[in-house]
């Protein structure tokens, strides 16, 4: 019987082959997560004496401490060597610090890296990536007893549960990226996610395995068995239909090119550039997005790994420890709460004095806390794939145009291979080399230019090197409003104290990120999942309550438990009841700020017209009714059909079973309509996963098209039960290759997903955007009776309005019967500027005065393909082809 390519792909007999297949070229041997190296875990009811035994040694130096147990929780009895490892033994009491004596009993004390060289001083060192897989695992416990590889025999005596939920969590696993990369880029066809990033004590990757039952319930809300390592870039062919990856010439006579030896039976004059002369997945034949996934930060490191160390907004350690254990990142006490008065340099504020002060890459103190501000979050969830979550904050991916003259040198750079590497290594964003960012000094200070800044303000973080811009209230054609809607001066020198802000309300509030996702949504709740909104507790009616009534406490979100998580119940760090009613408002208290609360407000009283929080706007929304034959105008305000009627959600039109509160309470929503990921095949680098080895080919990776105007809709998956919700470009690759005879093989490419479609991907997101003034209005996503919104309403359903203009570095223009011009028209480094714009000039100085001066602004370069057959009328551009029309020459 014949079936079709989709019913092949679904068949699960095909899809097991394609995954033991797979299997031939695994970077380790596929194990069960948890089976392996079982080590004792350190017991949980020692006594004094036996804490003291373990700890006497380390107390002849570290003379003081902030937390004997590095627990604040005076109950905890544990002693150094119980977590991290080494001989409490050796004495050093009485010993000249630094002399010879004292460097043998610290020698003897400490358990030593095998590459010392990895760890030049006492702080996390930056960019180690792999570097942590390659110790042992006594080291690695030694220097962070939190990592997941030693965190079962460390912190597993007491906290087992949670960190076998850990060890299988998405901020472990990592599988909404690397399912999410190997779906839209044609790698694997499996929406349901089969690969995921995870470690044995040994330091080799090794699979996830869920070894209790999962319910049909669960898995119907997306729990999966089981993940798997990504397989090696190198024997994984091309899921692209790039022409480079045809067949080719036919006279090749070795695997890859000659340089400078062309074979003369070919094109005159060009050296051979087929990938192989094999078949796919040899030479370099092979999946480019998975080489990116390898090598690139297009996933930063997540809990397996220490964070980079080496920019405000990206010290962290590893494992527990990446949480538990606050670094210095950011001064805004918004974003950090009490921590923000320490610095963003990752400095220690600890009473150990044998802890350098000046050294950046340690926490600021030697303890463990649950009072995480979101700053420490946001070491990870900066970016794209990690859910991007500088929208809470109010921020977004810098433009490189807003303000261009003070980020800019005022002379072109010019940089050699060298610092392009050095820049690259430390920003994974081509623009760096030639910005002044690049200077780790100039990028601490840039939030302190923002006095100075005519048209954005910059925050204090900078993950991944990089620079985030503040978003503002605006209308629809740029100008700045306040609180009231009304239009600011674009001279007005106070004009952003003015202007609102569009940080999210609850951050406005003293809210941080835990103040909603409490235990489970940090460290899961023991199941396997591919998408981050299955993993999630929490929904907005367990604290807001719905039309019906208040808040019932209870969580309700698709990875709740059964019967939810009583919040009621819950205790901040600091002992108090996280929540609490005071007559009839709810208050919640803060889990990092201690004594700080706030009211929580309720839907119902915002729609009840006796209640002092009544708003009409709000009552309007959320008690419309669903039009009813006879009816000119909508229905709304009626609380006793609401109260009386069997079912709500064929009532009303906004109903909770087929809409999202924040599709009409998100202010705004980022997108990222394009990344630029050029590889060069000329420069070596180590995998950022996995094996960390060294081969050809580097990536960077560059912001093509980032958006915050942009308002788009669509239905979630089976995880929301198919409610309304905005959706978000967040998957839209374009990728080049300069293969090893630095020619361009292919440029700005967009691969092609799974399903035979276009990559570039729209995902349905929580934007945490959450406002309730500036939220959506009847006319963003209804037509206007002046029917003036068209364009609104087309962005709405996807349509396009040239909202995301990206421009290839070469712009295609029929001419008639002189057949087809290429013109370029952008940069093609990075950043691509478009020549003569206002980037331009900034970013390349000396080719702007050159294009106005010496070129008249006229573009100098272009390719003329002559027409044949006819006329060439219309044209357009997909991928690596051009279609023409050409009168009685056809259809070409």
């Amino acid at each position: 019987m014949m079936r079709s390519v989709g019913q092949i792909l679904q068949n699960k007999r095909f899809q097991d082959w394609v995954v033991s297949i797979l299997g031939c070229f695994f970077l380790a041997i596929s194990v069960p997560a948890l089976a392996e190296h079982l080590v004792e875990a350190v017991p949980s009811g020692m006594n004094v004496e036996e804490m003291e035994l373990a700890s006497v040694g380390c107390k002849d130096c570290h003379l003081k401490t902030d937390a004997p147990t590095m627990h604040e929780n005076p109950g905890v009895v544990i002693g150094c060597t119980h977590c991290h490892g080494g001989d409490a033994s050796v004495r050093a009491e009485g010993l000249k610090p630094d002399g010879p004596e004292y460097e043998k009993a610290k020698a003897g004390a400490h358990v030593l890296p095998t590459h010392p060289e990895w760890w030049p001083n006492s702080g996390n060192p930056v960019n180690s990536y792999t570097n942590l897989l390659k110790e042992p695992a006594e080291f690695v416990k030694f220097v962070n007893p939190g990592d997941l590889r030693v965190a079962a025999e460390s912190c597993g005596g007491c906290h087992a549960k949670i960190v076998r939920a850990v060890q299988k969590s998405l901020m472990t696993t990592s599988a909404m990226l690397w399912g999410g990369g190997a779906y839209n880029n044609n790698i694997l066809p499996y929406k349901k996610y089969v690969l995921g990033e995870s470690y044995g004590r040994d330091g080799e990757a090794q699979s996830i395995v869920d070894e209790s039952e999962i319910s049909e319930e669960r898995k119907a809300k997306g729990a999966l068995p089981s993940l798997t390592a990504m397989p090696q870039w190198e024997v994984i062919a091309p899921g692209d239909v790039f022409r480079i990856f045809e067949r080719g010439g036919e006279f090749v006579r070795t695997q890859f090119p000659e340089i400078g030896n062309p074979n003369p039976f070919e094109e005159p004059g060009r050296p051979d550039v087929l990938q192989s002369n094999r078949g796919p997945a040899t030479g370099a034949r092979i999946a480019v997005p998975v080489l990116n996934i390898h090598k690139t930060r297009l996933n930063d490191p997540h809990l397996s790994f220490l964070g980079t160390n080496d920019h405000p907004g990206d010290y962290r350690s590893s494992g527990c420890t990446a949480c538990h254990a606050v670094y210095a990142n950011d001064r805004s006490t918004k974003h950090s709460g009490p921590y923000g008065q320490f610095g963003h340099e990752g400095k220690s504020q600890s009473i150990d004095p044998t802890i350098p002060k000046d050294e950046e890459g340690h926490p600021i103190k030697h303890v463990f806390t649950r009072a995480i501000p979101t700053s420490q979050c946001m070491v990870c969830h900066m970016h794209q794939p990690n859910m991007f979550v500088n929208s809470y904050l109010g921020y977004t991916m810098w433009d490189y145009e807003s303000d261009a003259p003070f980020m800019w040198p005022e002379k072109q750079q010019y940089p050699t291979h060298e610092e392009r590497i050095t820049a690259y290594r430390s920003n994974p964003e081509g623009a760096a080399a030639r910005g002044k960012w690049k200077d780790i000094d100039f990028l601490k200070a840039v939030s302190e230019l923002n006095s100075e800044l005519k048209n954005t303000q910059f925050a204090d973080y900078h993950g991944h090197g990089w620079n985030f811009r503040a978003v503002f209230k605006k209308d629809r054609k740029g100008n700045l409003l306040d609180a009231d809607g009304n239009q600011i001066s674009s001279t007005d020198p106070e004009k952003f104290k003015k202007a609102v802000h569009m940080s999210d309300i609850h951050l406005d509030k003293g809210m941080h990120c835990m103040d909603c996702h409490f235990q489970q949504d940090a460290h899961g709740d023991g199941h396997i999942y591919g998408e981050v909104a299955q993993s999630v507790e929490i929904r907005c009616q367990d604290c807001h309550g719905s039309v019906k009534g208040y808040a019932t406490l209870k969580t309700s979100g698709p990875a709740s438990p059964k019967g939810g998580t009583d919040l009621s119940l819950m205790r901040t760090p600091f002992g108090d009841a996280r929540f609490i009613w005071k007559g009839s408002k709810l208050y919640q208290r803060s889990s990092v700020t201690e004594g700080m609360e706030w009211e929580v407000r309720q839907v119902r009283d915002s729609i009840d017209p006796s209640h002092p929080h009544y708003n009409e706007a709000s009552a309007r929304a959320k008690t419309v009714q669903a039009f009813r034959d006879g009816d000119k105008d909508p229905r709304w305000g009626d609380l006793k059909a609401i109260d009386s009627a069997t079912d709500l959600d064929a009532l009303l039109a906004h109903n909770n079973d087929e809409m999202s509160c924040f599709a009409c309470h998100s202010s705004w929503v980022t997108s990222c309509a394009g990344c630029h990921l050029p590889i060069e095949a000329n420069w070596k680098e180590k995998s950022k996963h996995y094996d960390g080895k060294q081969t050809r080919n580097f990536a960077t990776y560059n912001p093509q098209v980032v958006r915050d105007q942009m308002f788009q809709l669509g239905k979630h998956g089976p995880a929301k039960n198919g409610r309304i919700v905005p959706i978000r470009s967040s998957s839209a690759l374009i990728l080049t290759s300069t293969d090893i005879n630095r020619q361009k093989i292919y440029m700005q490419q967009p691969p092609t997903a799974a399903s035979g479609h276009s990559s570039q991907a729209f995902a349905p997101h929580f934007p945490h955007t959450v406002r309730t003034k500036e939220t959506k209005h009847c006319v963003d996503c209804h037509i206007s009776r002046d029917n003036d919104n068209n364009a609104i309403m087309a962005q709405l359903f996807l349509y396009g309005t040239n909202f995301v203009n990206f421009m290839g570095a070469y712009t295609y223009v029929g001419t008639g019967e002189d057949g087809v011009e290429a013109v370029r028209v952008t940069e093609i480094d990075e950043p691509q500027a478009v020549i003569g714009s206002y980037l331009h000039r900034y970013s390349y100085p000396d080719y702007f005065k050159e294009h106005v001066e010496k070129n008249h602004l006229e573009l100098q370069e272009s390719h003329l393909h002559h027409g044949a057959g006819g006329v060439t009328n219309t044209i357009q551009h997909r991928g690596e082809y051009l279609y023409t029309t050409a009168g009685e020459g056809g259809f070409r």
